[in-house]
């Protein structure tokens, strides 16, 4: 049986608690440790560390500002090996659009159902078995950053190899952007591709274009690009992603793909 997980609802209606109250009822491995109409209340349990994540209103009209986001912002910053994960909950798509700045787990536009709050734990759960798998791996450390309203904060992050599903060069910056498997985008990563490939041993890991790795693991396979002729883009295992292959790396990525075995990448 998997390990429960220890969750809050911080939710300024009670007539929306209520609904998702059920909605995770419905779900053994969940553990509801607390229902919250303010994130200050919240904040309580949060920073005591027995939380494992939260179902987040963006939009608490009973506070001033942008109390939802703030909340968010302040579990991204925890120095925890693994904060709390951040499921935001809104009533209007805007809303959920600009939670993306958090790179969140997921977001739940209301009204919820059992299919949208069983989509988003089963993500969870899978990401939560991959960490279970790695977690005696090496890990390696990413500096990022946040921009949070015009500050910029600089945030810490250890990872294990497989969590990474691609790196990219930012277009326009001397930096890169890491996407990991669950989700979420660490940005402002100041190791360009080629100390990336210096600095590590990525046994896995293959340049498809000048800006891009990725993580052959979670490779699918390739498919053509539809606005360029002879050109490709790869794509990914449960991603809709699609990155471009550069022509002059499509042969080897080809001859890897198709023999992994004889490859020089140890591909599991």
């Amino acid at each position: 049986m998997s390990k429960k997980m220890n969750i809050i609802i911080v939710e300024d209606r009670m007539m929306a608690r209520d609904e998702l109250k059920y909605l995770l009822s419905l779900h053994p491995d969940v553990n509801i440790l607390g229902e919250f109409e303010t994130t200050a209340e919240a904040w309580q349990l949060i920073s005591s560390g027995q939380v494992d994540g939260a179902f987040l209103d963006i939009n608490i009209a009973t506070e001033p500002g942008a109390a939802g986001m703030d909340l968010a912002f302040r579990i991204d910053r925890l120095p925890l090996a693994n904060p709390p994960w951040i499921v935001f909950t809104t009533g209007y798509e805007e809303y959920a659009l600009s939670a993306h700045t958090v790179t969140p787990y997921g977001y739940l536009v209301k009204p919820l159902d059992d299919t949208k709050v069983s989509a988003v734990l089963d993500k969870i759960r899978r990401s939560n078995q991959r960490k279970d798998t790695n977690q005696f791996e090496e890990r390696i450390e990413i500096k990022h950053k946040l921009v949070d309203r015009g500050e910029t904060i600089w945030c810490t992050k250890y990872l294990a190899l497989d969590d990474i599903l691609y790196i990219q060069t930012t277009k326009g910056e001397n930096s890169v952007r890491v996407q990991l498997t669950f989700g979420e985008i660490l940005k402002g990563v100041n190791l360009p591709i080629s100390r990336w490939l210096s600095e590590y041993n990525l046994p896995n890991f293959m340049q498809i274009h000048k800006s891009s790795l990725v993580n052959l693991k979670h490779v699918n396979g390739y498919k053509p690009d539809p606005f360029k002729v002879d050109s490709y883009n790869i794509t990914f295992k449960g991603n809709d992603t699609e990155l471009p292959i550069g022509k002059t790396y499509f042969v080897q990525l080809l001859d890897v793909l198709k023999n992994p075995a004889s490859s020089r990448l140890k591909i599991q």
